[in-house]
């Protein structure tokens, strides 16, 4: 293989790892931002995989949203309850907080 072909399979395998790491560490919503500017291409609008790509994205934001606005309040509540058991009962928070340091 000459050194330009293998020059610019390198490259063009370092630009594909470097464009899949920055899809995978962006938010749900900037990848649902990148489809959406995407799909102004010409054509890209009909492609399978832009429209399973989308459908991936959105599941992610309506979990993520779901969790946000539904389980808050039974976190909190638990927090609360988990807070009001030690201040009643010191001494069982004394031994699982000394249990918990000695298997750490």
């Amino acid at each position: 293989m000459s050194a330009v072909l293998q020059q610019v399979l390198v490259a063009v395998l370092v630009t594909a790892c470097a464009l899949y790491s920055a899809w995978r560490l962006l938010s749900a919503r900037l990848r649902l931002r990148c489809l959406d500017a995407l799909a102004a291409v010409p054509g890209a609008r009909t492609a399978r995989w832009l429209t399973a790509a989308r459908a991936r994205a959105r599941s992610t934001v309506t979990s993520v949203n779901a969790l946000s606005t539904g389980l808050w309040a039974a976190i909190r509540a638990s927090a609360a309850a988990m807070t009001a058991v030690a201040v009643i009962s010191p001494r069982a928070t004394a031994r699982a907080m000394s249990s918990a340091d000695a298997s750490a």
